[in-house]
């Protein structure tokens, strides 16, 4: 037999893996854009050598991917997060769902029945 609760489970955990990682990209874009305006200004402001200068570009190249790549998965999870918090109600429904399957699931498990006659016995006799 299926493993249903399975799918449901695993379909609330990939909304709520959404969620996490659209925060976390959140977090990381401003990181990395603090990151850019530290180096703009120590570029600006500060007394630096040629070789400070090409450092600094190299880094600023890297911190500018890394936030391009987080403010792309911003991006596509974002429309997974506002899913999520558009239907709470349904989200909720499913949750209850999963426990009311995970216990009929449980209920058939381990199924055994006892007989009532002794028809079995007299068959098999």
């Amino acid at each position: 037999m299926d493993d249903f609760s399975s799918k449901i489970s695993n379909f609330l955990g990939f909304l709520k893996y959404c969620e996490e990682l659209n925060r976390q990209a959140a977090i990381m874009e401003i990181d990395m854009d603090n990151r850019t305006q530290d180096i703009l200004h120590h570029m600006e402001l500060a007394e630096n050598s040629q070789y400070d200068y090409i450092c600094m570009g190299f880094t600023l190249r890297d911190i500018r991917q890394k936030r391009r790549q987080a403010k792309d998965l911003k991006e596509i999870t974002q429309l997974i997060s506002n899913f999520s918090r558009n239907y709470k109600g349904p989200i909720q429904d499913l949750k209850q769902l999963l426990g009311a399957v995970r216990k009929a699931e449980k209920r058939t498990e381990n199924r055994y029945y006892c007989d009532r006659t002794d028809v079995v016995k007299n068959i098999l006799k």
